[in-house]
């Protein structure tokens, strides 16, 4: 994949903790595909199929969310989304061992089979 400066200087600016979760959750995203996308959007790291996002990681002071512009069509058996809105849900980790924990994964893989490529 080639390199995108505004994803290295994304990482460049984490904190060891949240590079670290944040490099597996890269990982999950793009071990789905070889034509996956990653760039930086909304302040968030995302990672594209076509010109879909269907994930963003984005850090905050006291997690990292996980954000699924169509959560709500997530098969949610480990209850682990928040958020109200109509479509949108996020996943807050806080530590590496939530990723195993919150079935990290399976989340990110379900909301790569929803997008349409473009």
């Amino acid at each position: 994949m080639k390199t995108n400066d505004k994803v290295d200087a994304f990482m460049m600016g984490l904190t060891e903790k949240e590079e670290a979760i944040i490099s597996r959750l890269a990982n999950s995203a793009l071990d789905l595909s070889r034509d996956i996308r990653e760039d930086v959007k909304w302040n968030a790291l995302c990672y594209f199929k076509g010109d879909c996002a269907f994930v963003g990681i984005m850090p905050y002071k006291k997690y990292i969310s996980v954000i699924f512009d169509r959560g709500v069509e997530l098969d949610d058996t480990d209850n682990v989304l928040e958020g109200k809105g109509h479509t949108m849900r996020h996943i807050k980790i806080r530590c590496l061992e939530d990723l195993k924990e919150k079935n990290i994964g399976s989340y990110i893989a379900q909301s790569y089979e929803l997008k349409e490529i473009d």
